[in-house]
Parts: structure tokens; sequence; C-alpha cells
């Protein structure tokens, strides 16, 4: 849960409501921008002698329009490949020759590149990250050889995996066929084999500026040494005007909605429903802050509402789980998962789960499990603070979506503000059968 993660904060409210509520400090963190608009943040931690650089680009596969899929995932692909000063495949092989390791991502929002290095070796990554942000070099014969690994990623993470299948077939019910959350990261496969050097030079050319750029640098480190490499490396470098992204505000059409898929390779079938809700950006966002903590509460832990209702008390469910992250540049989604025992009924789970989300709207929540929910929140921002992982990753995904250096400071604050009305009525929001879709995952007749 993105929420949960927060690595920077300021202390809670000292008034008697939120008297037991955990404190979290304010996490070391400074901010500048250069010349050219690259953002760069500095998380300096002692607590051992490396370093994380992430650089953080404000476009993802939600950027892309149908028919023309994946091709944010394939550029992520093609810039581990080479540049005129580095040959193909050496930025990998340098950083882990100077004992250090990289990798990337790419997901709806934003796409990371990270390399974690000695403080020493700072300046070398540094100076290839930018080299790679104006010199990417794409050949065909890289890109036919790389479109196989893209494809095979696909078939390993999707079309092997039966519930992945069914999540992707529940997203473009639930965002609507065609729409940006709707579409895979990776793509579709028709797609994948089409991609071309021009659909990846114009993409890469379109987005990849350092006005549209977060740099995160974390560890052992100070704010006068980043900016000091900054502007060594990342500074000189031409900034070019990105248009705004959009997003839709509205979801899927005709919904509700079911879906179902019956597998030979599934063992335990999968009960799942998702609903439409409001990211920090879109929809009402005023209840994003309720949803977190709704989340945890109501199937956030062993000790939430949902598993205590069907896995210990009525034992009709061998897991049952809830879910949400607001940190979208569009609409979001709340879900709730169950895994059934075996011989009982998706009948049996749907009515257990309607169940506990009508009490929980009809007789709202204690002021003592909203505060448990709270504190969980607030004890995994305070581990995370240790963390060079999580906490660069929080802050590219907050600030690629629209989110500022406050907001982060600001997110203890918020969450322990949340009242038990406003989880009740962030929950009334959201649990609405007109954004809502049930997926079903069971194994295929006559397989077992």
């Amino acid at each position: 849960m993105l929420g949960g993660l927060a690595a920077s904060a300021v202390s809670a409210p000292s008034f008697p409501a939120l008297a037991k509520l955990f404190t979290v400090g304010r996490r070391a963190a400074e901010s500048f921008t250069l010349t050219n608009g690259l953002q760069v943040v500095v998380l300096p931690a002692r607590r051992a002698p490396i370093v994380t650089q992430m650089m953080v680009y404000k476009v993802g596969s939600a950027d892309e329009s149908f028919g023309r899929t994946g091709v944010a995932h394939f550029l992520e692909h093609m810039m581990l490949k080479g540049t005129e000063r580095v040959a193909s495949g050496e930025f990998s092989r340098i950083v882990s020759r100077n004992g250090g390791r990289d990798n990337a991502y790419t997901t709806f929002d934003s796409t990371g590149y990270y390399q974690i290095v000695a403080p020493d070796r700072l300046d070398l990554v540094m100076r290839m990250e930018a080299d790679r942000m104006t010199g990417l070099r794409i050949t065909e014969r890289e890109l036919i050889s790389e479109r196989q690994v893209v494809l095979e990623e696909r078939r390993s993470r999707i079309d092997n995996v039966p519930a992945a299948l069914l999540d992707e077939a529940a997203r473009e019910q639930l965002f609507g066929r065609h729409k940006p959350y709707a579409m895979p990261v990776i793509g579709y496969v028709d797609d994948i084999k089409k991609l071309n050097i021009t659909e990846l030079t114009t993409f890469y050319r379109r987005f990849y500026t350092p006005g549209n750029a977060v740099l995160i640098v974390a560890g052992d480190t100070t704010p006068e040494i980043v900016r000091k490499l900054a502007e060594k490396h990342y500074g000189p470098i031409p900034n070019r005007k990105v248009e705004a992204r959009r997003r839709p505000a509205q979801g899927g059409t005709d919904l509700p909605q079911r879906v179902s898929r019956a597998d030979a390779r599934v063992v335990e079938p999968r009960w799942s429903c998702d609903w439409l809700a409001p990211s920090y950006r879109v929809g009402e966002t005023k209840y994003a802050y309720a949803l977190q903590v709704l989340a945890r509460l109501f199937g956030g832990s062993e000790t939430s509402r949902l598993w205590r209702a069907l896995v210990t008390d009525s034992k009709i469910a061998l897991s049952a789980s809830a879910g949400y992250s607001p940190a979208s540049l569009g609409l979001s989604s709340f879900g709730v998962g169950v895994h059934p025992t075996p011989q009982r009924t998706v009948r049996e789970i749907e009515t257990a789960v309607n169940l506990e989300m009508k009490k929980l709207i009809d007789g709202g929540v204690t002021a003592n499990e909203v505060e448990r929910a709270q504190n969980q929140l607030l004890a995994a921002a305070i581990y995370a603070q240790d963390s060079l992982a999580s906490g660069p990753r929080l802050y590219g995904a907050v600030l690629s979506t629209g989110g500022t250096m406050a907001d982060i400071d600001a997110w203890p604050e918020r969450i322990a503000a949340v009242t038990p009305a406003e989880v009740a009525a962030a929950a009334q929001s959201v649990w609405r059968d007109s954004g809502a879709v049930i997926s079903l995952l069971t194994p295929a007749e006559g397989s077992r």
C-alpha cells in the first residue's frame, strides 16, 4: 500500500483524539530544481556506505494509445542497451564491475531506472544515466532480439498465469476497453510484435527530457555533493517542452460487470471485487486518506474485519484481503479478494463479504479499530525510513503523478486526522454496484 510506505513525514497532530497514535518523525530530505527543469531529491542516510540513484520519468504505459501498447515498457528494455559512449550491454556490466547493481521498472504513470553503488561511484552512474537520457542508440538488430525477451516476459508473467489474465480482463471492464488504465503495462502481444524503431525513438524524444523527470538520490551522501554532481552531469542537458498528460475522469460503462476464467492450471479458486476509486488527483479526492485506513482495517491484515469474519470465525475462506493505492494520475481502484475453503461456494463468499460491508456502512467503525489501522500504517512509514529502496520509489511515484514534497511530508498527519465517520463515508462512496467488477477464477471443469 503506497501510502503505508511513506518515508518522509511530519509528526501527527498532538490533540487528545490522536494521543495514542504513533509519531512519525520527518525524514531528512532536500529538493531543488536545476535550470533545465530536472527536480532533484536527496534523502541522506548514514546507516550503510551505499547510495541509490533513481531517475524517474513522468511517463508510463497509460500514455500510450490503443493499437500501440507496450512502448513505454519496451523502451525501458532498450534503455539498457547502448549509446555512442557506452557499448550495448555495458551499462549494467560497468555497474556490476564497480560492485553495484541496477534495474528498471515501468508502471501506468512512470518509468524508473536505478543503481545501487558505493558513494564514491555516484559520479560514475550519474554520468552514464545522463548519457542515456539523450544519447540512446536503438538498432534494428537489438530491437529484434529484445522483442523476443519482452514477448517471453509477457508469456511468463501474464499468458502463463491464469490470475494475471483474469486481472487483465477485469481492468478492461473496470476502466473501459481501450482506455489508459485498462491496457496492460507490458502491452498486447500483437502490438509488441509490431513495434519499430521509429515508434520507440519518437516516444523517447517526446518524454525523456530533464523537465519531465525526477532524480532521487538516497543513502550515504549529502545534498551538497548531489547538487554538484547533478549540475555537472545533468545540468548541461537542454530541456524540451512536454505536453500535459491527461487521464479519463470516468471508468468503464455498463457497470457492474462479472468476468470469469476457468483454467486447468488453477489449483485454488479466487473471488474478487474491484471498485472504481478516487486517487489523490481525480475523483472524490477527499476520501483518499480515509480509503487507505479503510483498506487496512477491512482487509489489510489477519486482525482485519474481513479476515476475522471469513477466515477465523466462519472458516469459509483460506485468506481475505483488501487493497487500495491513491498515487495515480487518474482514477484508482479499491479491491477485495478472497480464497474460499474447499467445498464452499461463490454465493457463500459473496454473501459473507456483502454482509461485512453492510455492517461497516450501517454500523460504522469504532474509534479503536480506526486507531489500530492508522498505527499500522504509521508504523510502516517509520520502518520504511530505513529502506533505500521503498523511499526513493515512493518519492518517484508521488512526484511523477502531480504530488509534491509537502504532500509526502504531510501524509502521516493526514492519515492521523482520519475519523471513523470519514471511513464509513468513504466506504459508502466507493462500494457501489455502478462502479464494480466481480472476478472469479476457477479450475477448469474436470481438471481436478
